[in-house]
């Protein structure tokens, strides 16, 4: 249990409805900020009592950040700054949702103390939030810690996400194929329960500020991935790729959590297939998936 209570920005989110789920179900008392309740960027934060927050709040999706970087500068680092400033106001302490941002990797899996390396606006904007955050310790001693996820997946994500739309695609009638813009790409995907376990302990830390990274430790193809979600889903559709080479894509990921095993005793514990099958589940109860 926290000290006070605990604020989520982005709470209506993915992977904020499932945390706030989780820190409710522990008996927290949590405070949610959406992005119905105003702009991260500029609104004024009143909230009394707050211990810990879970900084959340951010625009995520990377295709949209090459057409409207601005955007993404201002809610991810803008944002991050006036929760910051919140947090240095009520002596509060901080767990910052990062990304990953390694770019092309020099070994994999990779480690916390890889050199960054931003591949598009969304994740640099991530980088530069993770500087701000930790002068914020240096200077105002903030407690900060940083989780780096590197590709979550599960109930309720955003149907313009891969593994969705690869889920609607093997469920769909009208379409006879599963089409993929690029099968070769390998990201480690994990299930969101696994992150919001981390999220959990991590926002028990205190002390020097310390980066975790998130992730199964595996890296799985585009067409692969594809492949299990049609054998899991019982249907006999073929993954049908179009050979659309993005600019300097990023051709493998996987993340090493030797820091969060070490420091919290912390793994993935849902496989991916289980986590797959427990997504695409909650995908034939909505209307259109």
């Amino acid at each position: 249990m926290m000290d006070g209570a605990v604020l989520v920005t982005g709470a209506g989110g993915f992977i904020g409805s499932h945390l706030v789920e989780a820190l409710r179900s522990r008996g927290e008392t949590v405070l949610t900020h959406s992005l119905s309740d105003g702009d991260i960027a500029r609104g004024e934060l009143r909230f009394e009592g707050v211990a810990h927050v879970f900084h959340l709040a951010a625009r995520t999706f990377v295709p949209d950040s090459w057409t409207d970087p601005r955007g993404f500068y201002e809610v991810n680092v803008l944002g991050t700054v006036n929760v910051l400033e919140f947090c240095r106001r009520e002596r509060a302490s901080i767990t910052l949702l990062s990304s990953y941002a390694y770019g092309k990797p020099d070994v994999l899996p990779t480690p916390e103390e890889h050199p960054l390396r931003a591949s598009n606006p969304y994740g640099h904007s991530k980088i530069v939030a993770e500087q701000i955050a930790n002068y914020y310790r240096s200077a105002f001693g903030v407690p900060v810690t940083v989780v780096r996820p590197f590709n979550p997946y599960g109930p309720g994500q955003a149907r313009h996400f891969l593994v969705p739309t690869l889920i609607a695609q093997a469920l769909s009638p009208e379409c006879e194929a599963i089409t993929v813009a690029d099968d070769r790409p390998k990201r480690d995907y994990f299930f969101i329960d696994d992150l919001v376990d981390l999220l959990l302990r991590a926002g028990g830390k205190r002390g020097d500020s310390t980066v975790y990274n998130a992730g199964s430790g595996h890296a799985t193809s585009v067409r692969e991935l594809g492949e299990r979600i049609a054998a899991l889903a019982g249907t006999d559709k073929k993954v049908v790729s179009l050979h659309q080479v993005r600019p300097d894509e990023i051709p493998e990921t996987a993340a090493d959590t030797g820091r969060a095993l070490a420091d919290f005793g912390w793994r993935p514990a849902v496989d991916l297939d289980a986590g797959l099958a427990r997504t695409i589940e909650f995908w034939k109860k909505c209307p259109r998936p």
